[in-house]
């Protein structure tokens, strides 16, 4: 079984189990602007203020679950319509983790599902050394600016990301590197610190089950994480 089955298996048993199937309910997935998802923070480098991202939302009886994409649908999709989804395309993983995360947070089987804003997500990232520990070696995966500004302070960071943009520019003293350089930076890291957006790009299976720990950031992994028992940090999230 992989993954995205795995994730698909454990919705249809909470949907069974607290008799949502066939009920009209719908999980509405749409994008959000930059401002509706982080609202208006200190500094402007952040992917989705760039243009670069989206951040999908989908609300399932008031309850709403987030995902951070480079893609995505407006679309209204049943329940059961979420277990049939296609997950080929980035799109469709978009809308299929937010109405997770959506569904899960109205079951209350996660939290932290909503984006943190404004000031928060500097807070977030001021902590994210006390949440790390004594390690040595971190490999940051996706270009986070606020906890690359932090980890370098402390640690030996090494960063690979997809934006071609961002590929070979310095950065806090850290060049950016492509995502060929992931298995070298593996072997090279104490600790893997990878964007729960992996999840919906799909490169998610490059950092589970290594020799590695490795600790996923976000609201975008809420609920896959607690099916799959992945370790997150998300210290400003709602």
């Amino acid at each position: 079984m992989n993954l995205y089955e795995e994730l698909k298996e454990a919705l249809g048993k909470e949907i069974q189990k607290h008799n949502l199937a066939g009920q009209n309910i719908s999980v509405r997935c749409k994008a959000l602007s930059a401002k509706e998802a982080i609202g208006t923070p200190e500094h402007d480098d952040y992917p989705i203020i760039k243009g670069k991202e989206v951040m999908v939302e989908a609300v399932f009886k008031g309850a709403k679950g987030q995902a951070f994409a480079d893609e995505f649908e407006n679309a209204d999709y049943s329940v059961d319509d979420l277990l049939k989804i296609d997950l080929n395309s980035n799109k469709s993983r978009a809308s299929f983790i937010s109405g997770l995360n959506a569904v899960y947070r109205y079951l209350n089987l996660c939290d932290k599902t909503i984006h943190c804003k404004d000031a928060e997500p500097k807070e977030c990232a001021d902590k994210v050394s006390e949440f790390i520990g004594s390690r040595k070696n971190v490999f940051l995966v996706g270009h986070q600016p606020r906890f690359l500004e932090m980890l370098v302070k402390q640690y030996n960071v090494r960063v690979v990301d997809m934006d071609q943009d961002n590929i070979g520019s310095d950065v806090f003293g850290t060049t950016i590197e492509p995502p060929e350089m992931t298995p070298d930076a593996v072997k090279w890291c104490d600790l893997i610190f990878a964007t729960g957006s992996t999840i919906v790009n799909g490169s998610i299976t490059n950092f589970v089950n290594k020799d590695k720990p490795a600790l996923f950031y976000g609201v975008t992994i809420s609920a896959a994480a607690k099916i799959l028992n992945l370790q997150t940090y998300c210290h400003c999230g709602h």
